[in-house]
């Protein structure tokens, strides 16, 4: 019986196409072992991945990643092994690994939440999307590019953030402390509409201050003119008269 390789003859040899070859040359049990080691791999390289997500204590962790990753490994395998014909017909090799990037883009988005104004989880729903991917390739027998492009992810899950807070420096982050009947928020927005001012990460929270229950609303203001940024301020101040108005480092 003849067994399909995990990766297709292009003309060229890499070192991927190298141990796949070797496995398949040592028959059934080789090709089982060889299904088996891409599952495997896929499990480190999408918990790598979910660890990173993980530790930032994000939505959807180690045990999403490594799930979705090895999911797609197994969906991309079978697709794959379709081809052995083994119930007499053909199968469409990408038609599993289609409905697997259909996956992907589902659960990405269910990673992505609505936190008052702000938007929270793209990046974790892309990671998610890179999961489906290293599995995929996985799946295909691929593990060197897997594994290549699961540490340049990690580089730039982990690298660029430090880029990303030294792009925001100069951003001013503003605490409000408002009465509960006071509704704040589309003032707010509404102020810094009128002024070109973009606001970003919005949080509000039930707090305790003066002995009474008030709302803190924090958020951030992505301006490098402090001028303009000390008008919108003070206009701020003017509109929602707030409790109180702190810029917070």
């Amino acid at each position: 019986m003849n067994f399909l390789v995990l990766t297709e003859v292009n003309g060229g040899m890499t070192v991927d196409r190298l141990i796949v070859d070797y496995f398949n040359g040592l028959g059934a049990w080789g090709n089982f072992l060889l299904v088996v080691l891409s599952l495997l791999i896929s499990i480190i390289l999408g918990g790598l991945l979910g660890f990173q997500r993980e530790v930032n204590g994000h939505s959807a962790g180690l045990r999403t990643h490594v799930i979705f990753s090895l999911s797609s490994c197994l969906l991309t395998v079978i697709s794959i092994y379709g081809g052995l014909n083994s119930f007499g017909g053909d199968y469409d090799r990408m038609r599993l690994a289609a409905g697997v990037v259909a996956g992907a883009g589902f659960l990405g988005a269910g990673t992505i939440v609505h936190n008052g104004v702000s938007i929270r989880g793209l990046t974790t729903a892309a990671t998610v999307w890179m999961s489906m991917a290293v599995g995929v390739a996985c799946g295909c027998g691929w593990w060197t590019i897997a594994v290549i492009t699961t540490l340049l992810t990690l580089v730039v899950l982990i690298g660029l953030a430090k880029l990303e807070r030294l792009a925001t420096k100069t951003n001013t982050n503003v605490m409000l402390i408002v009465d509960r009947d006071n509704n704040a928020i589309p003032t707010l927005l509404e102020i810094a509409d009128q002024h070109n001012i973009v606001i970003k990460d919005i949080n509000t929270s039930l707090v305790n201050f003066g002995n009474k229950n008030v709302v803190r609303i924090t958020f951030r203001v992505a301006c490098r003119d402090a001028k303009l940024v000390q008008e919108f301020l003070d206009y701020v101040k003017v509109n929602i008269e707030p409790i109180q108005l702190q810029i917070i480092q």
